[in-house]
């Protein structure tokens, strides 16, 4: 199963879905372009990493495999499996948007949609957030209390907050997303992410055959609302829609079980 992380996040982010491997999947987390150890190179297009992440399938020797994308990086994954539907067994996207974005939804505050409006202040803000994650030197509780670490638990909502009081949950969550900055690109492309996000889709949907997609959202999902699902699932009839009630955006790691089945073609 190859995994796409979050925006503003990293491939450290597979190592929160531990419980997936011990069922047997074998995970493989990649940094997109400007992101951790990967190379950065400007965001033109959804289907930019296609062509990076068939590569490296190629290289392991996977001629069929799933994909799992959460948050950000389900429109990456989405943009991968309408281009290569044969190569991917099965896809589960998860918390994901539907574009165009309206990102002034985004962590329930509509600062996002100041910022992407102007890229620049945007990325001057993502510095500024960069920093801050750096700044608390490997101590999760430290960034949480910064203004930047405030205005993200704003954006969680009850069942969230269940997994951010987790400490170890939340320390690898926090050296996924300082990973994402480790290079000085990191904030330019979150930035230049989201601007992507705001575009319509532009992806043959038709590709998609029966049985191939699951698109899962929580209900009281405050990042990125559930709105999205709905539209999504309007423009991808095969796929198969879970809202589950309750939840929040980190609905995915509640329900990992779940996933393994769904993902190894046991459901």
């Amino acid at each position: 199963m190859v995994y796409f992380h979050g925006t503003a996040s990293s491939r450290l982010e597979v190592l929160l879905l531990g419980q997936l491997a011990e069922s047997g999947l074998r995970l493989i987390g990649v940094d997109r372009p400007g992101y951790g150890l990967s190379t950065y190179t400007p965001r033109r297009g959804l289907t930019d990493f296609n062509g990076d992440l068939t590569c490296l399938a190629d290289y392991l020797g996977l001629d069929k495999f799933a994909v799992l994308g959460w948050s950000g990086g389900g429109v990456f994954a989405l943009a991968y499996l309408t281009h290569n539907p044969n190569r991917v067994s099965r896809a589960v996207v998860v918390s994901a948007p539907s574009l165009p974005f309206d990102v002034s939804t985004a962590h329930n505050t509509p600062l996002a949609r100041y910022l992407m409006k102007f890229p620049r202040i945007g990325e001057f803000a993502m510095r500024h957030l960069s920093r801050q994650l750096l700044k608390a030197d490997g101590d999760p509780q430290a960034f949480l209390a910064t203004p930047q670490g405030k205005q993200l638990l704003h954006g969680c909502s009850q069942t969230d907050l269940k997994f951010v009081n987790d400490p170890a949950w939340l320390e690898l969550m926090y050296q996924s997303m300082a990973e994402a900055f480790r290079q000085k690109s990191g904030a330019k492309t979150v930035v230049e992410e989201h601007l992507l996000f705001t575009r319509p889709w532009g992806l043959p949907f038709g590709a998609i055959g029966e049985g191939k997609l699951w698109i899962w959202h929580g209900s009281e999902d405050k990042t990125c609302r559930v709105d999205n699902a709905y539209a999504n699932s309007r423009l991808m009839p095969s796929a198969s829609l879970e809202v589950f009630g309750g939840a929040g955006h980190l609905v995915m790691f509640q329900n990992l079980q779940r996933l393994s089945g769904i993902l190894r073609g046991e459901c």
